[in-house]
């Protein structure tokens, strides 16, 4: 009988001496998780945020024991936590719209920092980029290749390697099939364009007249080989660019 109670009594011990979880609000529930933490901005400082859970320690004190990603594997660490912090990050959370499904997408629609591997996978390669990275440095260049996070740009004098991590934005043309429809247009004015140059030049030289139907067919055949890179630069600067912000911090400096 002894020890039957000296085995409840330890275990109302071990039962009472475990923290009690704490709800921050009803919004976020008993766990906030990486979507609500990025929604209402709990904890905007801690970097590869995972989970955070907060206990009652006495009436007065509380903690908050967080999860991040460290280089792939998970570590937890706990901070203390005042009653006014708590009731500052109650208010904090209260007094912003509900975390729907609707706000999530609206909110993951501009975080391009989320998703930098595919962007740089999805640009049509080579294309003409304009990178601002480390330190706000500029590079522009052609974008020739995307291997093991560097990100490799061809510039005039050589290729510059750049980490995807040190890459605060990227600007690109989209490509589109848009003005496939000028393709017949832009060939007809190149050809028509040869066309007159080697009349220009047959007027200037005064051929023969076999010469000069040579120079004319020649003519229309140059300015044939030249308008696929005609009808592709035209596409280029009438299709809009666009620019992706891949750095996090830079998109909490501009959107929150």
């Amino acid at each position: 009988m002894p020890k039957i109670c000296l085995f409840f009594f330890v275990f109302l011990c071990q039962l009472k001496s475990q923290d009690e979880i704490a709800i921050l609000s009803p919004r976020v529930g008993t766990l906030v998780d990486i979507h609500e933490n990025r929604f209402y901005g709990i904890f905007p400082k801690v970097r590869n945020f995972i989970s955070a859970q907060i206990y009652l320690k006495t009436s007065n004190d509380y903690k908050v024991r967080i999860v991040v990603d460290k280089k792939g594997k998970q570590k937890t660490y706990e901070k203390n936590m005042s009653l006014k912090q708590f009731t500052r990050f109650q208010n904090n959370i209260n007094k912003q719209p509900e975390f729907t499904k609707y706000a999530r997408e609206i909110m993951y629609a501009g975080m391009d920092f989320l998703r930098a591997s595919d962007i740089l996978n999805e640009i049509r390669k080579p294309q003409y980029v304009k990178i601002i990275h480390t330190d706000s440095e500029r590079l522009n260049g052609t974008l020739v290749g995307f291997k093991n996070n560097l990100v490799s740009v061809q510039t005039p004098r050589t290729i510059e390697k750049i980490d995807l991590n040190d890459i605060e934005r990227i600007s690109y043309r989209l490509y589109s099939n848009e003005f496939l429809g000028l393709k017949p247009y832009i060939y007809g004015f190149s050809g028509v364009f040869g066309l007159q140059m080697a009349t220009l030049y047959n007027s200037q030289r005064s051929p023969r007249i076999d010469e000069s139907w040579y120079y004319r067919f020649y003519g229309i055949v140059v300015g044939l080989i030249f308008s696929s890179e005609l009808h592709e630069a035209i596409s280029t600067v009438l299709t809009p660019s666009e620019t992706f912000i891949l750095s996090q911090d830079e998109y909490e400096e501009n959107y929150r």
